[in-house]
Order: structure tokens, then sequence, then C-alpha cells
């Protein structure tokens, strides 16, 4: 498999928040840099590419406050970004909300964009509406900076914090899609293969970028668009390119939707009762699991999301944290009211769960 682009991909945190989602790609091997004026939350990442702006202590959401502190040391942090990131494709990573992201995030992808050899990009993170007033006020001030400078970068991915409750499972979430969609030039069991040269493209062009991962109809894509992770479609739907590969398989699910449907077999609204599972791989293992009363997804600790499939004598648990390496697929069959779900769980490659759901019939 080859990782020609992701090598040259780089992601640079600035200030916490960003640090969180870069965090999440650097578990999936991308090369990652860490900025920071507050030495203290530097200390917590374990990385050796880090850099500590000097005379900062944190910026307390004061973007004035974290510009004078750069302004002092600029000619040493960007002559440390030259020698250090040699990649090609940068994303710097900031929430618009904070005082040292928000303030040096846009700085600092401008400088950076100003050597003809860089493309650069932004990921940034748009805060709650909960948030305090500061944060709104750094996020206006924020954007209008990024209008600015526009032209001069490539692709913008803006998370929406007010789209999930949980803003980790976003990051998360972002990080692999980012990675699906690098993969899909490796893949060979897909039709209509997006190629490398096509990746880069779409990663160069200018705007606000998004990448989803859809099942099913055209509506299924719609909602998914409408529902995802990031700040919503403008309402004039122009859209300059489209990358769309679609996947050679069965129907297929992603971790959140098998979570959900799940949940809803649990609550019985939806009327389906799981009547056997069977967890095989290749070495051997078979274990049958019949009326598997307790089927779910356990999301106690965030970073290890688990299938737990359990009666009264047997109880299995499997991890199905990064559903960019899960795969997930449904088969509907109307004759007998059945629906197969088949996991090949994250991190057991040669490991299949078949799970047969029966719809109970109605009064």
């Amino acid at each position: 498999m080859s990782n020609e682009l992701k090598n040259d991909i780089r992601f640079i945190a600035v200030g916490a928040a960003g640090a969180n989602v870069v965090k999440m790609l650097e578990r999936k091997d991308y090369k990652s840099y860490y900025i920071n004026l507050a030495k203290q939350d530097l200390d917590l990442i374990d990385s050796p590419n880090k850099l500590h702006i000097s005379n900062g202590e944190g910026a307390s959401k004061d973007r004035n406050k974290a510009k004078a502190v750069l302004a002092e040391s600029v000619d040493d942090v960007m002559n440390t970004l030259d020698n250090q990131i040699t990649e090609q494709y940068i994303f710097v990573v900031y929430s618009l909300a904070g005082g040292t992201g928000s303030g040096l995030g846009t700085f600092l992808a401008s400088v950076i964009a100003e050597n003809p050899n860089k493309k650069v990009g932004l990921v940034i993170i748009l805060p709650s509406m909960n948030e305090s007033l500061q944060a709104r006020i750094n996020t206006y001030e924020a954007l209008s900076e990024i209008i600015e400078i526009k032209n001069e970068l490539c692709s913008i991915f803006i998370l929406d914090n007010n789209q999930r409750e949980d803003k980790f499972s976003i990051n998360r979430s972002f990080a692999n899609l980012f990675e699906a969609y690098i993969n899909v030039a490796n893949n060979t069991s897909i039709r209509g293969v997006i190629d490398i040269a096509e990746q880069k493209k779409l990663l160069e062009t200018p705007g606000i970028a998004m990448i989803h991962k859809a099942t099913g109809t055209k509506e299924d894509l719609l909602s998914t668009i409408n529902e995802g992770i990031y700040v919503s479609l403008e309402p004039n739907k122009r859209v300059k390119y489209i990358g769309l590969s679609q996947p050679d398989t069965k129907d297929t699910m992603d971790v959140y939707q098998l979570k959900n449907f799940l949940d809803e077999t649990i609550r019985d609204e939806n009327k389906y009762c799981c009547i056997s599972a069977r967890i095989t791989d290749l070495f051997g293992f078979d274990l049958k699991i019949t009326n598997a009363t307790r089927i779910y997804v356990n999301t106690l600790n965030e970073d290890a999301w688990k299938l737990h499939i359990s009666n009264d004598l047997v109880s299995y648990e499997v991890p199905v944290i990064d559903d960019s390496i899960n795969e997930f697929y449904v088969k509907d069959n109307a004759k007998s009211n059945s629906k197969t779900i088949i996991v090949k769980p994250f991190n057991q490659p040669f490991m299949e769960i078949n799970l047969l759901f029966l719809k109970k019939h109605s009064n």
C-alpha cells in the first residue's frame, strides 16, 4: 500500500483544542507538530515535535496577547518551522474560540503559504453556541482574518462543535474520515478509483471542504452531509469539485449507525431482536451466542469503544473504536423480515462477526 501522499502531509496544532484533533491523526501515523504559548499544555503531549513560543504562558482567550507574544519571537518561530516542516501539504489546526489558536493560527498559515512549495489548508473548530461571549467574538475576528487570506489557502475543513455533544467524537470522526479519504487511492476493491493526482487536486482546491462517508441512496448522502461533523452548507449550494468513490461491496454502515440501530433494538423501537451472533477467525476461533439479549456499543471509554454481545451464559467484547478501519455491512432480507450485520473489527484483521436480527411480528 502506497503512503506517498500521507507521507507528504503534516498537521500543525496551534493551541490545546487543535492538539486534541491532531493527536487523533497522529495515532493514524500522520506527521504532527504542536505549537502553544502554554508550556504546561505542551508538557502533556508525548511528542518530540512541539514548539513553546518563548515568554508565553497561555493566552486566556486573549487573541491580542497571543499575537503580542508571537511578535517578540516571530523570526525564530518561522525559522524553526522552516527547518523542521519539510512536507508539501500543511494543515494548520486550531479552535476559532480560544486565544492561542484563534490569535496565531491564521497568521502562521499565511506565512507558511508564502513558500511556493507549500500547499496550506486549515482544520478549524467552530465553538458551540453555549460558549462564552468572548469565544464568539474571537470566532468572528478569526473568521474575518481567514476571509482576507482565503485565496492563499487550499482546503478549509470547519468542524462544528454544535453537531454533537461529545466534541472528542467529532475529532475522532474527522481523523477517521481523513484517513479513509487518503486510503481511497490504495483500495483496489473500489470501482472508479480516485488516484493520487485527483486526491491532491481536491486537497489543493481553495474553499470549504468536507469528507463524508455515506451508505445507500442519494438521500442518505444528503442526510450525511447535513447531519455530519462540519458546519452547514451555504444556501447557494455551490460546489466546485466532488470526488466520489463507490465501494464494490454490500450495503455498508459506520460505527455510529450500528450504535444507533443497537440502541433502538434495546429500547424496542425498531422491533428487531438478535437471535444469534457468531464470531469466527482464520485461526479456528468459533463462538456462537444464541438469543443475544444484550448487544450494544459500549462507549464508557471514549477512546476504546467496544461492541458488547452477551446472553445469560456468555459475554464477548471487541474494539470498534476506529470506524475507518472497521468494516460494517448490512443485508436486509424482506422475505424473512431479517437483517444480517457483518462486523470486521478494528485491529482484528482475520475476525468476522455475523449478527442475525429478526423483526418481531406486529400485534
